[in-house]
């Protein structure tokens, strides 16, 4: 599937058969990286720092140089020669960099596997002996053939962010302002959407608050993060003068939506 430029993209609108009260439609999220790379890193060599003779360093590092090279975050990512093993040293980091002119430097530094789980030691080293450390651990599946590969993979998930399917939400009643605005939602117009929304009847606090939650997921849709935390907190105290086990489900759903937003909008 092409990716958008900004960082979310619409899947499918589809009918929830639990509620009438309510819509989803499915989403591809650009999920922020773990580990911040500064932006103007966009080329990376990989290197072997540990004292493991098997090729198992090896092997994690070129699965993570292949699952960056598939991301919009980096340029160009190369797994560098084998040197003695932990012999790499801050101050051989700026002829590194020279030499293969990359960016930055990535040494994984340690890397234990078991049956069941693996762990990683890794540098990010930077021009000027400036360096970043940080473990990654890695649930194993019994089955998985190569386990050295599939630590390399979700390394890169720590360093560059990934695309996430989710779940988004819209709220309905028999309010013909809210209806309009899903049936704008089915061609993309968010803009329409939200006109519609704002239209609703005020008297309402139900629809008041169906609409401030259904506005917050269109200006999403926009990446307009800042206004669709403010508008979650606009139905979460429409919901709280409702007293209904309905509109206190809302409420749990609504707060752990502000905080993938406000994760989103840093």
């Amino acid at each position: 599937m092409v990716k958008r430029l900004t960082n979310i993209a619409l899947l499918a609108l589809c009918a929830l058969t639990l509620s009438a009260q309510q819509m989803y439609m499915q989403v591809e999220v650009l999920q922020p990286a773990e580990v911040t790379v500064p932006s103007n890193v966009r080329t990376l060599l990989l290197m072997d720092n540990t004292t493991l003779s098997t090729d198992e360093p090896r092997r994690c590092l070129f699965a993570a140089a292949e699952t960056l090279t598939e991301t919009d975050r980096y340029d160009e990512v190369s797994v560098g020669p084998v040197i003695v093993p932990g012999t790499l040293q801050a101050a051989q980091i700026d002829s590194l960099i020279e030499r293969y002119e990359v960016d930055a430097v990535l040494a994984l530094n340690a890397l234990v596997i078991s049956e069941y789980d693996a762990s990683a030691y890794w540098t990010i080293h930077y021009s000027s002996q400036n360096a970043f450390s940080f473990f990654t651990g890695t649930e194993l599946d019994i089955n998985e053939a190569e386990p050295a590969a599939f630590v390399g993979e979700q390394m890169a998930f720590i360093i560059a962010p990934y695309w996430q399917t989710e779940d988004r939400y819209f709220y309905r009643n028999d309010d013909p302002q809210l209806l309009a605005g899903i049936e704008a939602v089915r061609h993309k117009d968010w803009n329409a959407a939200i006109k519609h929304w704002q239209m609703v009847d005020a008297r309402s606090t139900l629809s008041s608050a169906y609409a401030a939650a259904n506005i917050a997921v269109a200006l999403e849709m926009q990446d307009r993060f800042d206004e669709a935390v403010a508008q979650t907190e606009q139905a979460i105290r429409l919901f709280g003068k409702i007293h209904t086990s309905d509109a206190a489900q809302q409420l749990v759903n609504l707060r752990f939506y502000q905080s993938q937003l406000n994760l989103r909008a840093r």
